[in-house]
């Protein structure tokens, strides 16, 4: 059948469906348009200066030189480095507590704000704060409070006859109170996302296991744990993350005058790069970092098949 034989439905069918065509082509054109801001500052300001950083980590680069390649010297010379594997001491060191009492105090709090008591909205507020204040700010005014000759919490322990610790001159007093900051800071956080999470648990739940004579730890164990399971997770992983890039708390906190008593590895990567002038080794440190926050995240994606409900 030729075209102009063609029934008129047909007709208007293959009209609309040019118009339907050129339209979704004219959308899409709009889109792209739309999205381009963020794609150029996207590509400029990470994915090539990402590609860069690759390249620089082979290089030598005193910054105030050219760069020179020397393959993978700066890699070698990482794992052979002290001062690194302190750094990364140091890092765990943080880590490990901040991520476990993190996760705990953010669910214990959640769960009793998620209750029926008074003020709950005011209480929630007080604990968040810390999270929107800036971390800077926090890490002045703790380092005050830490300080061992006028600080408010030496004074404190000494008039009630405890010990009164060098929080930022010692090494592992200073991990206590770094991880005592970052929790302050950061439960809050927690907190919230742990609210949302229980909040999106089906109260009937409850209610069933209630008729069926559960206790309270039981609705606990059996019910909240299991369901907060996909919360934890990301809480998890965010944790993890978070706690093996500190830098500014430790910048603030343990620099005493030229020496930091507590260096991570984002500090040793600033120190190396930016007092040092050595560019090119910290770049290859802050590769090994990613590549360890890369091999932790794909264990933890790895083990939630064992842990997670969804």
């Amino acid at each position: 059948m030729s075209r102009a034989e063609l029934p008129a439905t047909s007709t208007i069918a293959i009209t609309s469906g040019r118009g339907r065509s050129r339209q979704a082509r004219l959308e899409m054109r709009w889109g792209f348009l739309m999205v381009a801001p963020m794609l150029i500052g996207f590509s400029i300001f990470f994915l090539i200066a990402l590609g860069s950083s690759l390249i620089l980590g082979f290089t030598e680069w005193k910054m105030v030189e050219s760069p020179h390649w020397i393959g993978f010297q700066n890699y070698r010379d990482v794992l052979r480095d002290p001062d690194f594997r302190t750094a990364m001491v140091n890092t765990f060191a943080i880590a490990i507590p901040h991520v476990i009492l993190r996760i705990t105090i953010g669910l214990s709090l959640a769960i009793a704000l998620n209750s029926k008591i008074r003020f709950r909205t005011f209480y929630r507020v007080v604990f968040f704060l810390p999270v929107v204040t800036m971390p800077v700010a926090i890490g002045t005014i703790w380092k005050w409070l830490y300080d061992p000759g006028f600080g408010p919490i030496n004074g404190f322990l000494g008039r009630v006859g405890l010990p009164q610790p060098e929080w930022l001159t010692d090494r592992w007093w200073a991990v206590v109170a770094v991880v005592i900051v970052l929790l302050w800071s950061g439960v809050g956080y927690d907190m919230i996302i742990f609210l949302a999470g229980l909040q999106a648990i089906p109260r009937d739940y409850y209610d069933a296991a209630a008729l069926d004579g559960a206790s309270g730890w039981q609705q606990f164990r059996d019910i909240t744990l299991p369901l907060l399971t996909p919360t934890t997770f990301f809480l998890t992983v965010i944790g993890i993350i978070y706690s093996l890039q500190v830098f500014d708390l430790v910048y603030v906190m343990t620099r005493i005058g030229e020496v930091n008593q507590l260096p991570t590895v984002v500090y040793f990567i600033y120190d190396e790069g930016f007092r040092n002038f050595r560019m090119g080794y910290a770049i290859s440190v802050a590769w090994v970092l990613l590549i360890i926050i890369l091999i932790f995240t794909l264990i933890q994606f790895r083990l939630q098949k064992r842990w997670v409900n969804y």
